[in-house]
């Protein structure tokens, strides 16, 4: 999830899916995003734990959540040293 999300590397074809409105609000939403990624691990993987997509959206959302308060921390603290 966090490579379709943020990946530079995806850069490229993230900007051209993102011209479908659906994949554009997709790509906003790490729950959503997370969840999918999840549906598709899944069926790759032939996984038999049935939540897992469920699992793999939590595990997304929360880590994401995580990321931006360490970006927001970072954010201040570089403005309090200027």
């Amino acid at each position: 999830m966090f490579i379709l999300k943020y990946g530079t590397i995806l850069n490229l074809p993230r900007k051209l899916l993102c011209k479908i409105s659906f994949l554009r609000e997709l790509f906003k939403c790490s729950l959503c995003l997370g969840f999918w990624v999840g549906i598709i691990v899944y069926f790759i993987s032939k996984n038999e734990y049935i939540l897992f997509p469920f699992v793999s959206a939590g595990i997304c959302w929360i880590i994401d959540n995580i990321n931006n308060v360490i970006q927001s921390i970072e954010i201040k603290l570089d403005k309090e040293q200027k």
